[in-house]
């Protein structure tokens, strides 16, 4: 039995909570101490690199834009807190060695506008309703714009390494949102080929039938024609005979029949 387990077995048996939301609350105070871990090693890491507040600013804008754009999720709990410390940590060491220039400024500027076209994102535990995620596109584009406001006043001002720590946060929120992006991305295509091989079949089958039609009605009036021949040459026969005791018979091919009465 996890720790998650047990507050919320504890919060059950003094009737704090209901025993029917007991996966919810599990699930969240799973969440909670992932959070408390990371934030805590990410903190003692900024700590012993002598940058506490960079390392500080960084997590307020990376919780605040993750919380409400959304992004790749991990499955299991320990998956979760390694694979977020080892990122924080990276970043951390990466701004670290980080110039502020255009290149910077440019990738910042793809990252933001990449958060405000996909997000929110939600995950397999959480899904959004359409009121919801309305809600959270708002708050993402006011957030984004905000940091990126902030963002270049601390880079008038000279703060380059606040700055850094702005674009890393926006950077990394992005980043995470990518696996999502390119698997929609590809559920997209996949379904425009199949929407597309439908119509090509579509228009097949209709370009058939109207050939059928067509060369129907052209089977159907050659006889017509034929038969109509036909019917012209036995009159003309009979008034040009003089009472001769034969007709001639036109077959439609060049050749002629005789036929005696």
């Amino acid at each position: 039995m996890n720790l998650s387990t047990k507050i919320t077995a504890f919060l059950i048996e003094q009737n704090i909570v209901s025993k029917k939301n007991k996966e919810v609350y599990e699930y969240g105070f799973d969440l909670l101490i992932a959070d408390f871990i990371n934030f805590s090693t990410i903190l003692l890491i900024g700590v012993l690199c002598c940058r506490p507040w960079p390392t500080v600013l960084y997590l307020t804008i990376f919780v605040g834009l993750r919380s409400v754009c959304g992004g790749y999720h991990a499955k299991k709990l320990h998956t979760c807190i390694m694979g977020s410390g080892f990122l924080l940590f990276l970043c951390i060491m990466v701004s670290m060695h980080m110039q502020c220039d255009w290149k910077l400024a440019i990738a910042t500027g793809i990252a933001s506008v990449s958060l405000i076209a996909f997000s929110p994102i939600d995950s397999e535990n959480r899904r959004l309703d359409t009121d919801e995620k309305r809600t959270y596109k708002k708050i993402t584009v006011f957030c984004v714009i905000f940091f990126g406001l902030l963002d270049i006043v601390l880079f008038l001002l000279g703060k380059y390494i606040y700055t850094i720590c702005f674009s890393v946060g926006i950077l990394l929120t992005a980043g995470l949102q990518a696996p999502y992006i390119v698997k929609k991305m590809r559920k997209s295509t996949k379904n425009g080929l199949k929407m597309s091989f439908g119509a090509i079949g579509v228009e097949i089958m209709a370009k058939i039938k109207i050939m059928r039609v067509v060369i129907g009605f052209t089977k159907k009036e050659k006889r017509k024609r034929g038969n109509n021949h036909v019917k012209k040459e036995i009159s003309s026969g009979n008034s040009s005979s003089n009472g001769s005791n034969h007709v001639i018979l036109s077959t439609g091919n060049g050749k002629e029949k005789f036929l005696f009465i």
